[in-house]
This record gives C-alpha cells, sequence and structure tokens, in this order.
C-alpha cells in the first residue's frame, strides 16, 4: 500500500510564534484516492491551546476548515473540506498547510513537544488507506526560539547569465543550515555555533540541465536540535537572452464550480479562472513582487469582480494573496481574497510596517482624484482604517511615494509633488512614520514643482541610499521637464552628466517617464562587492511615442556625476491600441528579481484608463 507522510517546513512553536506548517506527501506521486476531507489532530494540546484564536489553511487549495470543538469535532482536531475533491497526483504531490495562532490559554504551558498525525478521507469519510499503518506522522516543538528563514532567494532566477546562478540566504535562530538541490544532494552545509548571530550566504551554484543535477528548486534546512524549518527557491531559472520586453499573462487560479449535474450543490471540480494586471504595488515585501488584479469579464461566475492583490516570487508564476476569514456564526474558516476598493487601484501602493498595505493620497493617472489621506489595508485580516493628513498637506494627485530611511535608519513613507485639485505642480515633501505626518524641508535648493513624474530609491556602491526624482511636468498637462535630482545627506542635488552639464532627458519626451532601482545580482541581501547597482529610466518620446530605456550609471558619485547609457535594439512591449491616441501616460516600473517589471497606463478621460500586460525586461548594463 502507498504510504502518506507529513514533511516538516516549520514544526516549531516559538514565545513570539504561534505558527507551524507541514506538507503532505506520498511514496507514490501518482496516487489517485479522491481527497475531500484532511482532519489533523494535535490532541494532545487540547485542553493547553486557545482553539478559537487558531486559524489553519491550506495553500494553493480552495477549502473550509473547523477547528474542534464543534457540533462533531472533538477539541484538539482541525478538519478541511476541500470545496472540491482533489488527490496526490493532481496536487503534485505535495498538499500544504499552516496552522497559526498556537498559543497557550492563559495559565497553562506548552510541553516540550505534541505529536501531529493526520488522517486523508474520501466524500463519505472513509479514512483512505489502513489507517494508522500507511501514515507517517510528526510532532511539533516548543522552544524559546525558534530557527528562521528570513529570506532564500536565486539572485536573480532571470538572467542574461551562463549556467550558474547567485543563491542568497538569511537565517535566525539556527545552529546549522544545509542547502540541498532537488534531488536532495548537498549544496552547502553551515554550523553556526552561535545561534544567536543570523547566518548569511551569498554563493554561486551552478544550474544543471534538464535531467542532470543539480537541479532547482533549492531546499533550505534550518535546524536547533528537533527544531526546524524548511524554504525552497522557484522551481525555474530562466534565461534571458536579450532584454526585449516580454508580456506575463499568468493571473490565473483553479476555482471550484458547481455541477449541475451532480448531486446537490456539491462543487464537483475545478476551473481556470483569468485575471488581468490593474496596477503595481511599488516596493517587494517578503521576497516577493506584488500587483493589484482584477478577473477578466466573461469568466465564470465564481467569485466578485473588485480588484485584488496578486504576489509573485520571480514574477512570472503568480498566486492571488488570500487570508483566513472566520464566519462568527457557524465557526467555519475560509480564505478569502484581499478585494481592494476600485478607487484606491491607481493611487501609490506601499509595504510598510508589519501587513498592511498603504495607499497613499490620490490617483496616480487621473487629476480628478485629488486626496492627501492614507487607506492602509490589513494584509492578515483585510481590515481597512483610514489615515488623515495635516491641513498644511494639500490633497493631490499625480504624485510620487517612496519608502526611504530618515537619519536615524528608520523608514518613513515619503511623498513627493505631485499636482493640487486645479491642477498646480507641487514640489513640497513629507514623510509618514507610522503614526504621523512631517513635511520635509531643506535650507539650500529644492527641486521645481512637478507632477507627472517619477521616483525611485537607490542603494549605491557604498551602501548609501538616496532618493531619485525625474522629469514630469510643470502643471498637469503643462510643460514637461527634463531634469534629473536626487535627495541624500539631507539636500536636494541635481544630477550632473558627464562633461555635458546637466544629467537631462532629451527634448523630444512626453510626460511618461519612471525610474526603478535594479539590481542584476546578489538582489536581496546587502553588500558592495560585484554588484550593479543601477537605475533604470523608460520614458515615451516624440510624436510616435517611442518608448526609450537607458541606464543611469554613476561615474564619480562623490561629486553627483552621471551618465546615460541607451539599452538599443530591444524588442518594444505590445501595448493597446488605444494607446496610439492617448493624451497622457502613466508608467509604473519596480526592479525586481534582476528585471524591470512594468506596466502602462493610458489616461483617456475621466474614470476611463487602459491599462497594457504586464511586462518584463532583464537588461544587463
Amino acid at each position: 500500500m502507498d504510504t502518506f507522510s507529513l514533511i516538516t517546513i516549520d514544526n516549531t512553536l516559538s514565545d513570539t510564534n504561534g505558527d507551524v506548517s507541514f506538507v503532505i506527501t506520498c511514496d507514490n506521486a501518482l496516487n489517485t484516492a479522491k481527497i475531500k476531507y484532511i482532519e489533523v489532530e494535535i490532541l494532545s494540546l487540547a485542553g493547553i491551546i486557545d482553539w478559537a484564536a487558531v486559524r489553519p489553511a491550506i495553500t494553493g487549495i480552495t477549502a473550509n476548515c473547523e477547528v474542534g470543538p464543534g457540533p462533531d469535532l472533538s477539541v484538539g482536531i482541525i478538519r478541511f473540506a476541500l470545496r472540491a475533491q482533489t488527490d496526490i497526483k493532481t496536487s503534485k504531490n505535495r498538499i500544504e498547510f499552516t496552522i497559526a495562532h498556537l498559543r497557550a490559554r492563559a495559565g497553562t504551558h506548552l510541553p516540550a513537544s505534541a505529536p501531529i498525525t493526520f488522517k486523508l478521507k474520501g466524500v463519505t469519510q472513509a479514512v483512505i488507506g489502513n489507517y494508522p499503518d500507511d501514515y507517517r506522522f510528526n510532532t511539533i516543538q516548543v522552544a524559546e526560539k525558534k530557527p528562521e528563514i528570513k529570506s532564500l532567494r536565486i539572485n536573480p532566477s532571470i538572467t542574461q547569465g551562463s549556467g550558474e546562478v547567485t543563491v542568497t540566504y538569511e537565517v535566525m535562530n539556527a545552529t546549522s543550515c544545509e542547502l540541498k538541490n532537488n534531488a536532495g544532494g548537498r549544496i552547502h552545509f553551515f554550523e553556526n555555533k552561535d545561534k544567536a548571530q543570523p547566518v548569511r550566504f551569498s554563493g554561486k551554484v551552478y544550474v544543471g540541465s534538464k535531467g542532470t543535477t543539480p537541479v532547482t528548486p533549492f531546499y533550505l534546512h534550518a535546524r536547533d536540535g528537533a527544531s526546524e524549518a524548511v524554504d525552497y527557491t522557484v522551481a525555474d531559472v530562466t534565461w534571458a537572452e536579450t532584454a526585449d520586453w516580454t508580456r506575463v499573462d499568468k493571473f490565473s487560479r483553479q476555482v471550484p464550480v458547481t455541477d449541475s449535474k451532480g448531486t446537490g450543490n456539491e462543487p464537483a471540480y475545478y476551473v481556470t479562472e483569468q485575471s488581468r494586471v490593474l496596477d503595481l504595488v511599488l516596493n517587494e515585501r517578503d521576497d516577493m513582487l506584488w500587483a493589484i488584479a482584477q478577473k477578466r469579464e466573461g469568466q465564470p461566475a465564481t467569485s466578485d469582480t473588485l480588484p485584488c492583490i496578486w504576489k509573485s516570487c520571480d514574477g512570472l508564476a503568480w498566486e492571488p494573496h488570500t487570508y483566513s476569514s472566520k464566519d462568527n456564526t457557524t465557526g467555519v474558516i475560509s480564505e478569502a481574497l484581499l478585494n481592494i476598493p476600485p478607487e484606491l487601484v491607481h493611487c501609490p501602493c506601499l509595504h510598510f510596517g508589519e501587513d498592511e498595505l498603504f495607499f497613499v493620497g490620490g490617483s496616480k493617472v487621473d487629476i480628478g482624484i485629488c486626496k492627501n489621506t492614507i487607506t492602509a489595508v490589513s494584509l492578515s485580516n483585510g481590515s481597512v482604517r483610514l489615515i488623515t493628513a495635516p491641513d498644511a498637506m494639500v490633497p493631490r494627485s499625480t504624485h510620487a511615494c517612496v519608502v526611504y530611511g530618515e537619519a536615524q535608519g528608520n523608514n518613513h513613507i515619503w511623498l513627493i509633488g505631485g499636482a493640487d485639485k486645479n491642477g498646480n505642480g507641487l514640489n513640497d515633501v513629507w514623510r509618514f512614520d507610522g503614526a504621523k505626518w512631517t513635511q520635509v524641508l531643506v535650507e539650500n535648493t529644492a527641486f521645481p514643482k512637478r507632477c507627472q513624474f517619477s521616483a525611485t530609491v537607490q542603494t549605491d556602491i557604498t551602501g548609501k541610499r538616496s532618493i531619485w526624482i525625474s522629469g514630469g511636468a510643470k502643471r498637469y498637462d503643462g510643460d514637461t521637464l527634463n531634469d534629473v535630482w536626487l535627495y541624500k545627506e539631507g539636500q536636494w542635488i541635481r544630477a550632473k552628466e558627464e562633461k555635458k552639464g546637466w544629467l537631462a532627458y532629451s527634448e523630444d519626451w512626453l510626460a511618461a517617464a519612471s525610474m526603478c532601482y535594479v539590481r542584476t545580482e546578489k538582489n536581496s541581501m546587502g553588500d558592495t562587492a560585484g554588484t550593479c547597482r543601477y537605475i533604470l529610466s523608460n520614458d515615451f518620446s516624440g510624436d510616435d511615442k517611442q518608448l526609450q530605456c537607458r541606464w543611469i550609471l554613476g561615474v564619480d558619485i562623490g561629486n553627483n556625476l552621471y551618465k546615460w547609457d541607451l539599452v538599443d535594439r530591444v524588442k518594444k512591449p505590445e501595448l493597446p491600441a488605444a494607446f496610439g491616441i492617448a493624451r497622457d501616460f502613466t508608467m509604473v516600473t519596480v526592479g525586481f528579481n534582476g528585471c524591470v517589471w512594468a506596466v502602462f497606463i493610458a489616461y483617456l478621460s475621466k474614470d476611463t484608463t487602459v491599462v497594457s500586460d504586464l511586462h518584463y525586461s532583464c537588461p544587463v548594463p
């Protein structure tokens, strides 16, 4: 008989983290026994855990969940009811689940360890296989601190390179770290004699072709005795032959539908639901690129059509971000999409703080949507809160926002320039620390007033960060600006071009510039040696709206000398036909995974915009 096993992803509860994760696998990856229910038992913790606060979830499978005690469920038992049946073969021999908020009730204490068992059941509640003989269980460990994998990446996994990639990781609270390839072969091992010190690794790894080793994904095991955390990289490395813009249209998910020929309302199978990208979140989080997308027209009526948040580990494979939602009447826990109000879609959006998305000010596209408020949306429960601004910070649109550290190194949201409700350009700068707004005043030169411009944060080869802004218009639909400025060490400084005066765009460019900081190697951990730390600028120029891409390269950063390096002979992105008649454009770009990721937005009239598909370019300087 086939054997089902519970494999560790994160097997430890600590003083600060009450989450554990496991994956169900089978020694026969082609097993097709239909699974409708998964029951997980942690009976030794039945009288200890505050079960009302527990939030279980299955990754990538739509399911409802009940946590005992319940009408037919004992305390200490968790039951996942899959909306549509699956099997080991269909799930690619990987059914992953997380149990969050396993915390002791007041006056109780967790034991040193606790067995965790599971059962797979069919639609009739019959156990699959011979229980317990065909099952291999696991153990939850308890420790003051547990191994935590803060980051694990192939940096980048999209590259114009050879057969080598750079793998980086950062681990906390571990006595050993072991990196393996998909075949189980060891790539790297490190014994950490002081687990209070983080383990950081960055090294070159040869990637073999299909059928050879080492092969991706790579797996990292961080251990401290019996406590273990496991993470893995993206499954594929993409070798880009050119810097051509490439279209990405993989915003799809499997959703259960009701079989009208079946019995009752039992969802019997999955269909593919397609979505389209609307905008990008301007900074990454958890080593992922984030976006706002919406279900395409003509899709099955399986869910609402509100925009929602999506995320990707490499920019190519996307999944919707979900959170656990509990029905207070029935006690049933289900996964909910993180929906976004339509009026916020094109407001600058940033990750900031512990687990919130911040939509800052008005629209970066529509002059008619002027605001001076922040709407914060929780990633963990979907709650929304409104944050007001001081009267001196006028409502605005077509502004720029970044996350940038002030002098003491604490990150703040920075809001820069924009246009007021009358279309007048602004050049005031404000920063938000999570509680209040403070205006950023400088003693010397300030950049000229502008809107419809771009901004990014760069880290130079010395490790110092600076804000860069470029282009825009003096007022909404006004004369364009072609200058480039940077903010560092408390001052705004205009960038110079080597031997040519000021660094500037050509005179025929249109107000649709964007900038993003792209690191083409070692993209996740700070270092100085061998890392290309440049800014890529994109702009529409001339009557034919040609997209130009060029690097800004540092020549003498001490004296603020830079130069352009054109990325030429590049296949341009395929944009919708409406771009040919549009008057105003917005380009949203994010540097991630060694590439530039871009969404192009054409503004036609009030409440009418046309958005391109997501594109990426791998322009090695």
